[in-house]
C-alpha cells in the first residue's frame, strides 16, 4: 500500500496539478498492475474519497509520503467528486463556480465532471487481467465469420471510438441503417444501443458480433476458435480465475465489457474548466455553455457525459427507435439521448449519420427537440463549447496489442 501511493503521489503531481486526467497522460503507464497498482485496484480498496484521503493523511503522518502535495486533487479526479461541509456534492455546485473574473462560472453548477470509471457491476469486476483480455479480443478480427471484422473496425478508437462514416459496413459489405455510436465513457450510460436494446455493456458486446450485418458470427464459432489458440486459453485462465471452463461466449462479452469500462476520455478543456482551470475555455465556447444550459440543451444532455439516458422522441426519418425493441405505440421514433462527450469528433450525427457538421446538428436539434430557431452565430458558439468536450482516450487503449496464436480453422 505504500508503495502503491508514494508512486501515486509522484507522478499525479509531477504534471500541471490544475489539470483533470492527470492520471490517464501520466500515471497510467506505470499504474498498469505491473510495475505499480493500477487504478482500478486503489479505487477497489478505497471506496470512497473519504477513505483515500483518511489514508493519505495517516501515511503523510507516519513519514511514508511527503507532505504539501495537492492529494485532495488526486482523490477528487478519481472519485468524481469533491468534499464540501462533511458532505460529498458535485465540484460544479460548490464554491469553485465562484471564480473571480469569470461571469461565466455560475453556469458549472449544471454540469458534472467525468469520475475516473464508471460503476462497475458486482458480477464482473474490473482486474488487470481481464482488462488485457478485453482489449485484445476488442482488437481481434476472428471473432467475426470473416476473421477480418474487429469490434475496432466499427469503434476505432483512434478515430473518436466510432468510424466517422454514415453507417458501418459489416459482413459482406451489409450495413444496418443506424450510425455506430462511440464507445469511448459508454460505461457511463444507463442503456446500450440507440434503442436501448441492450441493459449493460457485457449484453451490448454479444450483440455485433452475431448481427448478420456486422461481425455475422455465433458464440460456438467464437468459443471454437478461441479455444484453439492456446495462449488465449491461457489468458482466459487468468482473467477469471477459478472456472472449470472459463473460455465462454458470457466471459468474452464480460472482458470486452470491463475494457470498454477504462475507455474514459478526461482532460477535456471544459473538464479542466469544471475542476477550476478559468482559462481552460475560450470566451466563444464560455458562451456556448451559457447557451447550451439557456435554451434546455441540457434538460436532456445532462450528467457526466452529457446524456440523461433516457429516450426521447426524435422523428427523422422512418426509423420507429424504441419500438422495435418495446412495441409500444408510445415509443414510436424515440432514441436513447446520445452523450456528447467528443461530439467533434464522431460525426456524422444523428441515429441514421445523415447530418455531417456539427454547427447544423445543433440548429436542428433546438429547432426539432426545443422549438427554438438559432442564429448562426449561436449555433457556432454552442458547437465551440462542445468541441472543448473533447477529451483524451488513453494511450494504451490506443496501442494495437500483439495477438496470440496462428489463425485457427
Amino acid at each position: 500500500m505504500r508503495r502503491a501511493l508514494i508512486v501515486l503521489s509522484a507522478l499525479l503531481f509531477s504534471a500541471v496539478g490544475a489539470k483533470a486526467g492527470v492520471w490517464e497522460t501520466t500515471c497510467s503507464g506505470c499504474h498498469n498492475g505491473v510495475v505499480a497498482p493500477t487504478k482500478e485496484t486503489l479505487l477497489s480498496k478505497f471506496k470512497t474519497r473519504r477513505e483515500f484521503m483518511a489514508a493519505v493523511r495517516e501515511a503523510v503522518s507516519k513519514g511514508k509520503m511527503p507532505p504539501g502535495l495537492k492529494y485532495g486533487m488526486a482523490a477528487r479526479e478519481l472519485f468524481g467528486m469533491a468534499k464540501r461541509g462533511g458532505k460529498q456534492v458535485s465540484p460544479t455546485s460548490s464554491s469553485q463556480g465562484k471564480v473571480t473574473g469569470d461571469p461565466y462560472a455560475k453556469y458549472k453548477r449544471f454540469f458534472e465532471p467525468l469520475p475516473a470509471l464508471p460503476p462497475i457491476p458486482a458480477d464482473n469486476p474490473l482486474t488487470p487481467e481481464k482488462v488485457q483480455l478485453g482489449k485484445m479480443l476488442y482488437y481481434d478480427p476472428r471473432l467475426s465469420r470473416s476473421k477480418i471484422i474487429s469490434c475496432n473496425t466499427c469503434h476505432n478508437l483512434s478515430l473518436g471510438g466510432d468510424d466517422n462514416v454514415k453507417t458501418s459496413l459489416g459482413d459482406h459489405w451489409r450495413t444496418g441503417g443506424r450510425n455506430a455510436p462511440t464507445t469511448l465513457n459508454s460505461g457511463f450510460l444507463r442503456v446500450q444501443f440507440w434503442d436501448g436494446r441492450a441493459p449493460t455493456l457485457e449484453a451490448q458486446a454479444k450483440g455485433p458480433i452475431q448481427a448478420h450485418v456486422e461481425m455475422n458470427s455465433t458464440p460456438e464459432i467464437v468459443v471454437r476458435r478461441l479455444k484453439a489458440i492456446p495462449e488465449y486459453v491461457e489468458l482466459f485462465k487468468k482473467a477469471f480465475p477459478g472456472e472449470k471452463d472459463p473460455v465462454t461466449f458470457e466471459n468474452v462479452a464480460k472482458a470486452i465489457a470491463a475494457f470498454e469500462r477504462t475507455l474514459n476520455t478526461p482532460n477535456s478543456p471544459f473538464q479542466r474548466y469544471l475542476l477550476g482551470d478559468s482559462n481552460a475555455l475560450t470566451k466563444e465556447q464560455k458562451e456556448g455553455m451559457a447557451l447550451f444550459v439557456k435554451y434546455g440543451c441540457i434538460a436532456c444532455h445532462s450528467g457526466p457525459v452529457f446524456s440523461d439516458g433516457r429516450f426521447h422522441k426524435f422523428k427523422w426519418n422512418n426509423d420507429l427507435g424504441r419500438y422495435r425493441v418495446t412495441k409500444n405505440p408510445a415509443d414510436k421514433y424515440k432514441f436513447r439521448t446520445p452523450q456528447l462527450l467528443n461530439v467533434a469528433v464522431t460525426a456524422p450525427y444523428f441515429h441514421d449519420g445523415s447530418v455531417n457538421s456539427l454547427e447544423e446538428a445543433v440548429k436542428i436539434m433546438a429547432q426539432k427537440e426545443l422549438g427554438k430557431k438559432l442564429t448562426g452565430e449561436e449555433a457556432k458558439k454552442i458547437a465551440d463549447f462542445l468541441r472543448s468536450l473533447t477529451g483524451e482516450v488513453p494511450l494504451e487503449a490506443r496501442l494495437l496489442p500483439q495477438l496470440p496464436g496462428n489463425n485457427p480453422e
